[in-house]
């Protein structure tokens, strides 16, 4: 997306305040729409998260039955979050957590870290939305030709009414 376009999406307008957009615009607004569907997690990168952060943090000790039953509860609730928000949480996680994380702090990474992504992207999609409802082509402009032919016909008759005064 143009600089320019990137800087109206975040800044934080509301509908009435933004700018109609022109079809170029809308264009690298849909580009980067369709870009921003970010993939979802697969078992076994949680798994891998997960298991980074019991290397690098303390926790309590658990059979391998109650690891795998922690694995499938962490897995069932954190599936829902795109996996680059949740890499990057984990990333925050590893730096500010003192003991394994719950659910709920991971959450709350998650948070934080989708929030502005989410938000830039529904500016995106109000822009573009305002484009679609209130944006009109301006008229073609004439060709040189063109516009020869139109002062010869406007000349005429500001010709004939000179001579008739």
């Amino acid at each position: 997306m143009p600089d320019k376009l990137s800087a109206v999406v975040d800044m934080g307008l509301n509908l009435s305040e933004m700018p109609v957009v022109g079809p170029i615009s809308a264009g690298h607004l849909r580009t980067y729409i369709e870009a921003s569907k970010p993939p979802a997690p697969q078992i076994g990168q949680i798994e891998t998260m997960l298991a980074k952060l019991s290397i690098a943090l303390p926790k309590k000790q658990v059979s391998d039955q109650e690891a795998g039953e922690r694995l499938d509860l962490y897995w069932q609730a954190l599936r829902g979050h795109a996996l680059p928000d949740l890499q990057q949480a984990f990333m925050v996680l590893l730096r500010t957590c003192r003991f394994f994380p719950t659910i709920a702090e991971i959450e709350d990474a998650v948070k934080a870290i989708r929030g502005p992504r989410a938000r830039r992207l529904s500016a995106a999609r109000l822009l573009l939305l305002k484009h679609e409802r209130e944006w009109k082509p301006t008229g073609e402009l004439l060709t040189p030709e063109e516009a020869r032919q139109l002062g010869s016909i406007l000349a005429q008759p500001l010709a004939s009414a000179a001579l008739q005064r």
